[in-house]
């Protein structure tokens, strides 16, 4: 199946108080690059994020951004150092009692004392926050899949269109060979006789054959026929693979390209000459449109 490069895919989702965001975009690129950008509260997912989204991308640069905003970045509980408390208690007391002091350490005091409360995440919480986010992910990345899949059909429409047309020159190609080499004959007879009516001359039949044969021989086609043929169905097979296409139709349109200029080169009759053209022509727009195959 065809699937262009460039897509976009995006998911939202509430939790709480807390919202996450993905989003990832997808372009051009020769290799498969999928950067991550994750809060650094959950930088530890990335390995996670990329082998999932990798699922979904054959090739191209791929962009993931994931927001999450309001509380939750990871659940935590609130956890009491007791045994400094108590030694804090103890001091104060004891303090007190030296000092003469009013009044020992309050509970108000005590909470405030860098070390005495802080918080924690529980791995419970933090596991099926992991989990919401990367089926957030899944989602987002099953979008930008469907929007990749709706272009790669408007691809494979345009580039099969395009490659039966060539298909179509190629046989007329085929019809053409043998009457440039008959018109080439024909034309040489019609010069010798113009110059035996001038300065007469035996016409040396054996000579107008050998020239013709040299002639034939020059301008033969036939293999460049049959190898553009070869690739144009090598090119359809290739669009209805399931694998990544992209590089390999590009490399069978060189080919392509390749056997269309020798051809053009060898033409010694205009109409295999514009042919030739027109086959250049469209394989350069079947190139451009490759370049967005995955």
């Amino acid at each position: 199946m065809v699937r262009s490069m460039t897509g976009y895919g995006r998911q939202e989702d509430s939790r709480g108080t807390a919202r996450l965001t993905v989003e990832i975009r997808a372009v051009n690129h020769r290799y498969s690059e999928i950067q991550v950008r994750l809060p650094k509260a959950w930088s530890m997912l990335e390995d996670q994020v990329r082998k999932l989204v990798s699922q979904y991308v054959r090739r191209g640069r791929v962009d993931v951004t994931i927001a999450i905003d309001g509380k939750s970045q990871a659940a935590s509980a609130i956890d009491i150092d007791w045994q400094m408390a108590e030694q804090l208690v103890s001091l104060s007391r004891t303090m007190a009692e030296r000092f003469s002091l009013e009044s020992p350490l309050g509970v108000k005091e005590l909470l405030l004392f860098p070390g005495v409360i802080h918080t924690k995440e529980t791995a419970d919480d933090h596991d099926e926050v992991a989990e919401w986010l990367l089926d957030q992910v899944r989602t987002a990345a099953i979008d930008l899949l469907s929007m990749k899949e709706a272009e790669g059909k408007q691809l494979y429409a345009d580039l099969s269109s395009r490659l039966a047309q060539i298909q179509a020159w190629v046989a007329e190609l085929q019809q053409l060979a043998p009457m440039g080499i008959e018109e080439h004959r024909t034309r040489l007879q019609q010069r010798l006789g113009e110059w035996a009516s001038q300065v007469p001359f035996e016409l040396d039949l054996a000579r107008v054959a050998q020239e013709v044969a040299f002639f034939a021989d020059k301008s033969d086609i036939s293999e460049e026929i049959t190898r553009l043929e070869s690739h144009c169905l090598q090119f359809a097979k290739q669009l209805t693979a399931s694998e990544a296409i992209g590089r390999k139709l590009d490399f069978l349109l060189q080919e392509m390209n390749r056997e269309a200029n020798t051809i053009a080169s060898k033409a010694n009759y205009l109409p295999i000459a514009h042919l030739a053209v027109e086959i250049k022509t469209e394989l350069e727009k079947m190139r451009e449109q490759v370049q967005n195959v995955e």
